[in-house]
């Protein structure tokens, strides 16, 4: 028995149509027919692959970066920051000048006040892009901002005052307090640079190599036993745990690190390719 461990965006979605291709779907399918398990491990939380759960039959999921793993529909494994440590977040947003994403098992929440709008007019595109992208698959948290919703993991945008690369249209000349941030937040969580002034910050002790290692354990496998589908650079953690690795077509280039199996574009059925020249349908 196999254990198949998937990234979301950009692996199994298509980033353009946010669909996974029937080459794809299909090949899962058999995999899982002759005995091997696979699962989604996804920076999401839970509360954001709604939408992913009722496009494929899978045996389960590791989501947040390994803040909550489920199996065949009952949980392994759930961790949620304090309240405590969620309010010093929430300060965070206007204290450094950055845009803050709580993830949490309910879903999404963004609130950025008028003032860090007016400050950062880069981030009056990202919050509406986001917004309506999240919007769009169900994962949008709507309890209150100032209510007692939980989350495990946070992601920020920063400025850094020359609009990011996207044009003096959104240059604010007020850069981001990002070296303050990350003084703050780094000795308590991994903090991954995503590029493009995006940061996923993850707890301390958890991340896709530690879901991989604690589902693993829980099936009773070796890392021999795990394959790790990945294309970004928050799937490093992951190439790590695994014994075999394949990256997309479209990938960082950080993962040729790991002697990756490179496959094609998620849009090119790299997914069913990879599978099939690995023996795995």
């Amino acid at each position: 028995m196999k254990a198949l461990f998937f990234d979301v965006d950009g692996t199994l979605l298509d980033e353009k149509t946010h669909i996974i291709p029937e080459s794809a779907l299909s090949a899962i399918k058999r995999t899982r027919e002759l005995g091997n398990k696979v699962f989604i491990n996804s920076g999401r939380t839970s509360g954001m692959l709604k939408k992913v759960q009722g496009m494929a039959a899978v045996d389960g999921y590791l989501c947040g970066c390994g803040t909550e793993l489920i199996y065949k529909g009952s949980p392994v494994y759930y961790y949620k920051l304090s309240k405590e440590m969620k309010e010093q977040i929430k300060l965070a947003s206007d204290k450094y000048g950055m845009l803050l994403y709580l993830e949490g098992r309910n879903g999404w929440h963004c609130n950025p006040t008028d003032a860090l709008l007016e400050a950062h007019p880069l981030f009056r595109d990202y919050y509406s892009y986001m917004d309506a992208f999240t919007r769009s698959e169900g994962g949008l948290d709507t309890s209150d901002y100032d209510s007692d919703f939980e989350i495990s993991k946070f992601c920020v945008h920063s400025d850094d005052g020359m609009g990011n690369g996207k044009g003096e249209a959104f240059a604010s000349h007020n850069p981001s307090d990002a070296e303050g941030f990350f003084r703050e937040f780094s000795g308590m969580f991994h903090i991954i640079d995503r590029g493009n002034g995006f940061y996923e910050n993850v707890p301390k002790g958890h991340g896709k190599g530690n879901a991989v290692d604690r589902m693993l354990g829980y099936l009773g496998l070796t890392r021999d036993d795990a394959y790790g589908f990945g294309d970004s650079t928050n799937d490093i953690e992951m190439f790590k745990a695994c014994g075999n690795n394949i990256a997309m077509g479209k990938h960082a280039p950080e993962l040729e690190a790991f002697d990756p199996f490179i496959t094609k574009r998620v849009e090119d059925d790299g997914i069913a390719y990879a599978m099939n020249e690995l023996g795995l349908i």
